[in-house]
C-alpha cells in the first residue's frame, strides 16, 4: 500500500510487475487500482504498473471534499500538475500510460500537460476522445446536474432511469449490470455523482491532443468493444487515423474489456515485438 500526498490530494496506488519502465495506470468507473491486476503478466517484464485509485474510488482522497470542491471541478493542468509531482518524486524520466473508460480522462490530461514525458499509451475503451454525451450534460450542464443530485435520493427513478437506458440501447448489457450496482445504494449514488461531477471540465480537443502525440512520437493503442454503446469502436477509427504511430483492435466483447482474453493479446502483441 503507497500514497502521494501533496496539500490537496491524496493518491492511493497498487504496484504490479518488476520491469525496469515505469508505467502509470488509471482504472474505470466504479473500480479501483486492482482493476490491471489482471493485465500483470503482460506487462510485468517491461514495467512496473503503478495503478493509482481514482478520485471517489477506493482509498484516493480530496483533502477537500466539500461539495463547493467537487463542483468546482478539477482541470486537467491540475491533474497533469499532480503527476508531475509523483513522477519527480519517485524519479522517473519517462513514463508510459495504461488507462480504461473513465480512467482515459487521466491519461490525457498527462499527455496534454507533458507530452514529452510520455512513451507509449494505451487505452481501452476510452473516455475522453469523444465524450459521452449523456454523461457531458449530467456533468457539465447546471440544471441536470442539480437534478441528478437529488436522484441520489431517489433509488426508485434512479433503476427507472437505467432500464430505460437498456430499453433503448444506449447502454448495454454489461454496462447496465455496472451501473446497477454503482447505484444501488444511497452511498453508491452520491460517489457516481462526485466522481462525474468533479471530473465535468476534463475535455479535450482532439486536433490538439493528435498533434501533440504526433509531435512527440507517443505510441499508442487503442482498443474497443464491438458491441459498446457507451464508448463504440468508431472514436478508435476516427482517432487513430489521425495519429502517426498506432495501432487499434476491436474485441468482440462489450464495454467489459479488462480481462485475460486483452491480456493474452497484449501479450501475442509483445512476442512479436510490436510495443
Amino acid at each position: 500500500m503507497a500514497f502521494f500526498t501533496n496539500n490537496r490530494v491524496r493518491l492511493h496506488y497498487l504496484t504490479y510487475g518488476n520491469g525496469p519502465e515505469a508505467m502509470l495506470a488509471f482504472h474505470g468507473f466504479g473500480m479501483k487500482g486492482t482493476q490491471f491486476s489482471v493485465l500483470e503478466n503482460a506487462f510485468a517484464e517491461r514495467y512496473t504498473i503503478y495503478s493509482f485509485d481514482l478520485f471517489f474510488h477506493g482509498q484516493t482522497e480530496l483533502l477537500d471534499s466539500s461539495l463547493a470542491v467537487i463542483r468546482k471541478g478539477m482541470s486537467s493542468s491540475e491533474f497533469g500538475g499532480y503527476m508531475a509531482e509523483f513522477i519527480q518524486e519517485m524519479g522517473f524520466e519517462m513514463v508510459s500510460l495504461l488507462s480504461y473508460s473513465m480512467g482515459a480522462l487521466m491519461a490525457l490530461s498527462i499527455i496534454e500537460y507533458m507530452p514529452f514525458k510520455v512513451h507509449n499509451a494505451f487505452f481501452i475503451a476510452p473516455d475522453g476522445i469523444k465524450p459521452n454525451k449523456l454523461l457531458q450534460f449530467g456533468s457539465g450542464n447546471l440544471i441536470i446536474n442539480r437534478i441528478f443530485y437529488k436522484l441520489v435520493y431517489s433509488p426508485k427513478t434512479v433503476r427507472l432511469i437505467l432500464n430505460s437506458l437498456l430499453k433503448f440501447r444506449y447502454i448495454d448489457d454489461s454496462l447496465h449490470r455496472i451501473l446497477q450496482g454503482e447505484f444501488g445504494t444511497e452511498t453508491t449514488r452520491l460517489t457516481c455523482y462526485q466522481a462525474i461531477t468533479y471530473h465535468a471540465n476534463l475535455r479535450f480537443n482532439k486536433a490538439k491532443l493528435a498533434a501533440l502525440i504526433n509531435m512527440n512520437r507517443i505510441n499508442t493503442w487503442f482498443y474497443f468493444g464491438k458491441t459498446d454503446r457507451l464508448f463504440p469502436p468508431s472514436i478508435g477509427h476516427e482517432f487513430s487515423a489521425m495519429l502517426e504511430n498506432t495501432s487499434l483492435h476491436i474485441l468482440n466483447t462489450g464495454h467489459e474489456l479488462v480481462n485475460e482474453e486483452l491480456g493474452e493479446l497484449i501479450n501475442r502483441q509483445f512476442a512479436v515485438n510490436t510495443i
